[in-house]
């Protein structure tokens, strides 16, 4: 099937960088958080934004009722896949909103760099900041970004998405597989 190519290589993609993720995670945890890890943290807030949610819409809209179609069993189990996304929505939205807004105008990001490479535990230790050249600085992790709801909503993402990535690798699969068998078969 290949419309559902897209969605398998969208999960592959999803999986690869869910622990580079969690490190950030466990960096800003232990206080080890510099530069880098505050653009990554944007990076993930785009791809959640421009990957994630488009991905989730289409499968509630295309995916689950192909699959829930095949059978009262099916219907039940993507009933709680359902139930997952919109729990998944919610850490989306959180973790989105705990990095807080970016200023639009253009400051001295040398100067923003210094200062969060200084309040990091690695300020002895050269770290070469990502898209520096970018023309908006990253706050500092002092700043907009809440520590607190970025781990609890960033730890969610990472402990709930790779389960659910592999529910719908594997049993959301079969299902279709099955619904596109019954209509094969129906249309016969």
């Amino acid at each position: 099937m290949l419309w559902l190519d897209k969605f398998h290589e969208e999960h592959m993609a999803i999986i690869r960088i869910l622990p580079k993720l969690e490190g950030n995670l466990k960096d800003i945890e232990y206080g080890g958080a510099g530069q880098n890890v505050i653009w990554e943290l944007i990076e993930f807030a785009t791809v959640i934004k421009n990957v994630l949610i488009p991905h989730f819409k289409e499968e509630d809209l295309i995916v689950y009722p192909k699959a829930a179609s095949v059978d009262e069993n099916g219907k039940i189990f993507i009933s709680g896949m359902y139930d997952e996304h919109k729990i998944l929505y919610e850490a989306f939205d959180g973790f989105i909103k705990s990095i807080g807004d970016m200023p639009d105008k253009e400051k001295n990001l040398k100067h923003i760099t210094a200062q969060i490479i200084s309040t990091s535990k690695n300020i002895n230790i050269e770290e070469t900041p990502k898209n520096f050249n970018r023309s908006w600085p990253v706050q500092p992790l002092e700043g907009n970004i809440d520590k607190e709801a970025i781990l609890k909503y960033g730890y969610q993402i990472v402990q709930m998405l790779g389960e659910h990535i592999k529910k719908e690798e594997t049993v959301v699969a079969e299902l279709i597989k099955r619904a596109t068998d019954i209509k094969r078969q129906s249309t016969q």
